[in-house]
């Protein structure tokens, strides 16, 4: 074999290792690169179920909220009974519920269902005879007392359904 046809061999042996040498670099960048992009989809992807997660969550305490307003406006101004009271209860156990699965607003709830209980220890109990007038001063005051309950219930709701609407813009 002439020396000219080895030289010619040896280079373009040496320049189709070249070629593929820098073909495998270029292929390993934009595999790097392809992977750091699919990386942030995924991250971006995975912030966002989260937040559609506590959307869904905060919707369902809101509508909570909602109902036991509703409830509150049927009950105010008047003395209430311990009959009364049974879909208060059912929403204070609902909202109770809701705690462990909003931690945003979970102080917020607590508060409510804080005031439940207080407005649910005011109600007054039945009496079979007529009261007298004692009994009648003792109802007027415990029936003050439960429209304060009440009204204090509304602030904590208020302010419930105020760091909702705050961590929905966010």
């Amino acid at each position: 074999m002439p020396l000219t046809e080895v030289t010619v061999a040896l280079g373009t042996s040496a320049g189709s290792m070249l070629t593929a040498a820098l073909v495998g670099v270029v292929m390993a960048i934009i595999t790097s690169y392809g992977i750091r992009h699919h990386q942030a989809v995924f991250a971006w992807m995975k912030i966002t179920r989260a937040k559609d997660d506590e959307a869904r969550d905060l919707e369902e305490v809101c509508q909570y909220l909602r109902d036991l307003s509703a409830e509150l406006c049927g009950l105010a101004q008047k003395p209430c009974r311990a009959a009364d009271a049974d879909r208060l209860l059912r929403l204070s156990n609902m909202i109770k519920g809701s705690i462990g699965q909003t931690e945003a607003i979970s102080t917020e709830l607590r508060t409510v269902v804080e005031r439940i209980e207080v407005y649910l220890n005011t109600l007054i109990q039945e009496q079979s005879s007529r009261p007298t007038l004692a009994e009648h001063d003792a109802l007027m005051r415990r029936a003050m007392k439960q429209e304060y309950a009440r009204i204090e219930l509304e602030h904590a709701i208020g302010a419930a359904q105020q760091k909702i609407r705050c961590l929905r813009r966010t």
